[in-house]
């Protein structure tokens, strides 16, 4: 049994909603998982931005960010271990996300009140399909793929929503 790990930035575009409202953003996520051979259990954690811009919804005005921090696990990779240039993999986990979009509130202590944002839950679902470019067959590789993500009804979101991220990074496999 060995362990894999990777780190990557992603680019997530909503596929349901209006493109002059909700901006492509950004996402930068952790992966990690026990590596079996042809599997690997573990899973992820990240943070997702996407612009959103009121002022194309009339009645609206103003900017601000989509913000999503998640957790998915587990996380259940497939993948092709004995290639040596390549790693094709694909993977299916459970998200927990924790969304927000300007919504704040106060909380109070003994001395002091303080402003903090307010992220509300959502489950979700996301798959990915991607491959790993070994490089001098060193078990460092370059991560190239995409990932297909759903968030469901929940305390943010009054219908499901769905979204395509391209991603790169780097997957490191390490093998005893």
């Amino acid at each position: 049994v060995g362990f894999t790990w990777s780190l990557g930035i992603g680019v997530p575009i909503f596929l349901d909603v209006p493109r002059d409202v909700v901006r492509p953003g950004a996402n930068i996520f952790f992966f990690g998982g026990a590596d079996f051979g042809w599997f690997i259990i573990g899973g992820a954690t990240g943070l997702q931005w996407n612009p959103i811009n009121l002022n194309n919804i009339a009645g609206f005005s103003g900017k601000g960010p989509l913000t999503r921090i998640y957790l998915s696990v587990p996380e259940v990779r497939f993948q092709v271990p004995d290639l040596k240039v390549v790693l094709p993999y694909l993977s299916g986990s459970f998200d927990m996300n924790f969304w927000n979009f300007q919504e704040t509130a106060i909380g109070c202590g003994y001395w002091y009140c303080s402003t903090y944002r307010v992220y509300r839950f959502t489950p979700g679902f996301t798959g990915r399909a991607g491959v790993g470019f070994n490089i001098k067959e060193s078990g460092v590789h370059i991560d190239v793929g995409f990932q297909y993500s759903f968030t469901g009804k929940g305390n943010f979101f009054q219908d499901s929503g769905w979204w395509l991220s391209p991603y790169v990074g780097v997957l490191v496999r390490r093998r005893d």
